[in-house]
């Protein structure tokens, strides 16, 4: 598929239904003058199962992360765009816990967030490159180009993981914003401060 259009009544690969990367897909397709009826998502699962389906040629289409993305293209797939192209602010991968869990387990909360935020900006330490490279083959079975093509992506200034493993509220709104969108959430929007409570991440850091 060369073109947005050319995805019309085909079937696209993704995680869940109501995930929320899926919405950013639907956005694409809504905003290109689709309609409900003219796409099918297939809930197939992880990243690797929707690559491998698109090789296949069981879908016509999927969201991609790296290293998959470059080789889909290295083998004959076409990148219709970028998912900052489409939503340029998204909060991505969060941690969540029951409130009522939080509050009933706040030590191991803010220790376990400490630990997050330390090693997230282990990984930003360029001394520590190799080790990244290592733990990328031993958990993720990434060697080579595609290590390097994946860690670049997550140490990217832009669009990567945030040094601090801060959340982004502008991403969040942005999450409910898309979700009301595509008709997951009634207006009018709840604030985003409904969802967060910052006073453990904030514990976290002044302990450091």
């Amino acid at each position: 598929m060369t073109t947005v259009e050319s995805l019309r009544g085909k079937e696209l690969a993704v995680d869940a239904r109501a995930s929320g990367f899926v919405f950013i897909l639907e956005k694409l397709l809504r905003s290109n003058g689709f309609g409900p009826d003219d796409y099918k998502f297939v809930e197939i699962g992880g990243v690797d199962r929707r690559y491998q389906a698109l090789l296949e040629g069981k879908v016509a289409g999927t969201m991609l992360l790296p290293p998959f993305a470059g080789n889909a293209v290295a083998r004959g797939c076409h990148l219709l765009a970028r998912g900052d192209q489409i939503v340029s602010c998204y909060q991505g991968t969060v941690g969540a816990a029951k409130r009522s869990w939080a509050e009933q387990h706040r030590d191991l909360l803010v220790s376990y967030i400490r630990a997050y935020v330390e090693a997230t900006q282990w990984c930003f330490n360029a001394s520590n490159r190799a080790s990244c490279f290592e733990l990328l083959g031993v958990h993720n079975g990434l060697e080579g180009q595609a290590a390097e093509q994946t860690l670049n992506a997550l140490l990217d200034s832009a669009y990567g993981i945030y040094p601090n493993a801060a959340l982004s509220l502008p991403g969040l709104r942005s999450v409910l914003e898309l979700r009301a969108e595509m008709g997951f959430l009634n207006p009018p929007l709840p604030p985003v401060e409904k969802y967060i409570d910052l006073s453990y991440y904030n514990a976290a850091i002044e302990r450091r």
